[in-house]
């Protein structure tokens, strides 16, 4: 496919829509969210009477439309001024350590949606005159430029953030490719008194935990990258989307206690996440 092809079939399709932004700060493992918003562009693709747009809402009931902001609504009914280290590997399941003795750490799955984030915002591709297809989506910085900035990167090397669409499987996301000094690591994740090694996390149900495979990707695994030749798109999109459905996005945001990252390291530090979405028209 030549490159002027290409350029027409990016502009045939629907174009850009920005973006979450969350501003975090964490102190002694503490964070809080200020001007939570999800703010949006008109973002329409239109060939005779065809026409296709992204929108977004904060409820699932609301009228959709392209507005400037629109809030994420926090679903946790906890107080979320304190973000404490647990571990997952699907969004699902979350584990906590309330105490850790001599190399002996008593783990509980969290049951309330304590110390970690979770929000939620609603996607629809609204399709007129396009009898058939589907929406690629992917995320896009091109609009935002970092997904993901703090001062020093403390907190974003110890931090996940997760996205599910319509409560099936989640994706995680590395919110920096960079690690803390060995001076600002620690390491004392034990299961069954054994250490559990870099590059894993914790799984399982009930008293059944396990370490498994940090299941993170970076956010350029799924971010498209947009140039003046054209449009490299990632091997996958998030998800794709029906035409003239809603879909629930659930948004994540913890810090992973297996990281080595976390550590005392990241209190007092702040970062701001930005999530803009770019969506595709897929026959």
């Amino acid at each position: 496919m030549d490159t002027k092809t290409m350029r027409r079939m990016m502009l045939s399709s629907l174009l850009w829509l920005a973006a979450i932004a969350v501003t975090l700060t964490s102190a002694t493992y503490a964070w809080f969210t200020s001007n939570s918003v999800v703010s949006s562009s008109r973002a329409t693709a239109r060939s005779g009477t065809d026409t296709l747009e992204l929108q977004i809402s904060s409820a699932e009931d609301d009228v959709f439309r392209p507005v400037a902001a629109a809030e994420i609504t926090q679903i946790n009914d906890t107080d979320m001024e304190y973000l404490m280290p647990v571990s997952t590997a699907d969004l699902k399941t979350f584990f906590y350590c309330p105490a850790l003795t001599e190399k002996r750490a008593v783990f509980r799955e969290v049951t309330d949606e304590q110390f970690y984030y979770h929000g939620r915002i609603y996607l629809r591709a609204l399709a007129e005159g396009i009898p058939s297809g589907r929406l690629a989506l992917y995320l896009d910085r091109s609009a935002v430029g970092a997904l993901a900035a703090a001062d020093d990167g403390y907190l974003l090397n110890a931090a996940r953030l997760g996205l599910t669409f319509d409560g099936g499987s989640g994706v995680i996301f590395y919110l920096s490719d960079d690690e803390n000094a060995e001076s600002d690591q620690i390491r004392n994740t034990y299961l069954d008194g054994s250490l559990v090694s870099d590059g894993n996390v914790l799984s399982g149900s009930g008293d059944e935990i396990i370490a498994v495979a940090d299941p993170a990707v970076p956010l350029s695994e799924y971010t498209i990258s947009l140039r003046d030749s054209g449009a490299r798109l990632p091997d996958a999109p998030l998800i794709y989307m029906a035409l003239n459905r809603v879909y629930t996005v659930d948004v994540y945001f913890y810090l992973e206690g297996c990281d080595p990252d976390c550590s005392e390291a990241v209190s007092f530090d702040e970062a701001d996440i930005q999530l803009a979405f770019y969506g595709i028209l897929a026959q």
